[in-house]
C-alpha cells in the first residue's frame, strides 16, 4: 500500500515515470517500494454521444497516513505525472481501514489495532484518573476557603499556579 490506479494516461507514459515516481513515495509515505502498485485502467469515457479522451485522474487507495502525508504524496503524484506534459490532473485518495482489510485470509486490524487500542485505552483511564484528582483537590480547597472564612495561603496558591 499505497495501490495507485491511473485513469486517462497511458501504461507507456506510467511506465516512464514509474521507477522516480515509486523511490519518491515510498519516501513520503516511509514503506518499501514493493509496497507501492501503479496500475493502468483502460477507460472509455462518453460525451455528447461521443467517445472522448479520458480525463487523467490517479486514485491512490492506502491506509491513511495523516493530511501532511496526503498532501506531500498528493504533489509527489502530480509532479511525476504532469512531468509527462499532462496539463491537469485530478488525484482522489481512498482510505482503508485496517479491521477491513484482509491479506491472505487473515485480518491485517487485529494484531495491527489490539495494541493501539490498549494504548488508548490506557491514556483515557489515566485521563480519567487526573480529572477525578482534580475534582477533589478544588472541592477540598473550595471547603477549606469556605469553612475558614479566609483565602487559600499564599503558598498553597504558588503551588497550585506551577
Amino acid at each position: 500500500m499505497p495501490h495507485l490506479l491511473f485513469r486517462g494516461v497511458p501504461p507507456e507514459q506510467v511506465r516512464a515515470i514509474s521507477a522516480p515516481l515509486v523511490a519518491e513515495l515510498a519516501s513520503v509515505c516511509r514503506c518499501p517500494e514493493d509496497y507501492i502498485l501503479l496500475e493502468c485502467l483502460h477507460t472509455t469515457a462518453l460525451f455528447g454521444g461521443e467517445i472522448v479522451p479520458s480525463y487523467p485522474f490517479v486514485e491512490v487507495a492506502w491506509f491513511d497516513r495523516g493530511t501532511a502525508v496526503r498532501d506531500l504524496a498528493a504533489a509527489c503524484i502530480d509532479r511525476h505525472v504532469r512531468s509527462l506534459g499532462v496539463p491537469e490532473l485530478e488525484i482522489a485518495f481512498r482510505n482503508y481501514e485496517r479491521d477491513g482489510y484482509y491479506a491472505n485470509g487473515e485480518r491485517l486490524g487485529e494484531s495491527a489495532s489490539a495494541p493501539e487500542a490498549q494504548d488508548a485505552e490506557a491514556l483515557l483511564a489515566e485521563n480519567r484518573r487526573l480529572k477525578e484528582e482534580l475534582y477533589k483537590a478544588r472541592k477540598a480547597i473550595q471547603s477549606k476557603s469556605a469553612g475558614s472564612g479566609s483565602s487559600m495561603s499564599s503558598k498553597l496558591y504558588d503551588a497550585l499556579r506551577e
